[in-house]
């Protein structure tokens, strides 16, 4: 009788889970570069129920000897449900244009598919950003500034790196309404003065080829147990990516259809919650059944 109220409240939980990673994908729906997660929701394996020794047969002749049942098969059992994992999803958000000169966005599409481990996967371009901890985390938010400092950081305050794998710093007077930034991540200071102009370096891009692999720290950072390969190392090609100055990545939440997946989930919960309610009813009863008033 308590198998339904354990899958009702399994149920629960993972309905729970999947909430909060909705509720997350909608706060960060404005957030630059942000990629939502999808839950994953698993049964727990099946399992087959038989009757044992359903009955035993006398031996003619012998009365005191008799032959064990044989088992029958009433069927498979289910124990709920479980939130598995979560999934992010690195589909390319929608480029918006800022004007503004340290906003850059990535484009990716054009990267062609691979095939790891059995599995094809679509390879991810990000921005890589030197840590708090002097760790390196990968990023799509492209929304960047110049610190007291003169180095280019995120909105979170991390430094962007460049494709010597160390942080960008502009100096001396340059502002950052001199910067030019090109399809290919070259910083250039001052273009409109031929006499003036300054490559100051190029940002630098690291590829994912398996993007499943990274661990989500934060937000909008990630973090790889090897660090990833930058698309300018061992001068390596352009695989497929160009970058947008005055551009900014959004988020890759879809809010109607996210306020959709909760209103559902709800709706769902409240289900489950109901049958634990009429488990509850059915156990009272139960108790109250040959109960002496006083």
């Amino acid at each position: 009788m308590l198998r339904g109220l354990y899958s009702a409240a399994s149920g629960m939980f993972s309905l729970e889970r999947r909430q909060e990673a909705l509720s997350n994908n909608l706060a960060n729906a404005q957030t630059p570069g942000f990629k939502k997660d999808d839950t994953v929701m698993r049964a727990f394996p099946k399992l087959l129920i038989e009757r044992i020794q359903d009955f035993n047969e006398n031996i003619p002749g012998a009365a005191e000897l008799s032959i064990p049942g044989q088992n029958v098969r009433i069927g498979e059992l289910t124990n709920g449900v479980y939130a598995q994992e979560r999934i992010p999803s690195f589909a390319q958000g929608t480029l918006v244009q800022s004007d503004l000169p340290l906003d850059v966005a990535i484009e990716d599409q054009n990267i062609p598919l691979q095939v790891v481990n059995g599995r094809t996967v679509k390879p991810t371009a990000f921005f890589a950003v030197q840590l708090p901890d002097g760790t390196v985390g990968y990023t799509r938010n492209g929304k960047w500034d110049l610190d007291a400092n003169g180095n280019v950081v995120t909105s979170e305050g991390y430094r962007v790196l460049g494709a010597d794998h160390k942080p960008i710093q502009i100096t001396g007077s340059i502002q950052k309404e001199d910067l030019t930034i090109n399809a290919e991540g070259q910083l250039i200071a001052k273009t409109n003065d031929p006499t003036k102009t300054t490559n100051l370096g190029q940002i630098g891009i690291a590829i994912a080829q398996n993007p499943y692999d990274l661990t989500r720290k934060g937000t909008n950072v990630y973090t790889s147990e090897n660090p990833l390969v930058f698309m300018q190392d061992n001068a390596g090609t352009n695989p497929g990516v160009s970058l947008h100055q005055g551009f900014v990545e959004q988020s890759n939440v879809d809010l109607g259809q996210t306020m959709t997946d909760m209103m559902s989930t709800v709706r769902a919960y409240e289900a489950n919650q109901k049958v634990v309610g009429a488990y509850n009813t059915s156990l009272e009863q139960l108790y109250s059944v040959g109960k002496i008033n006083g």
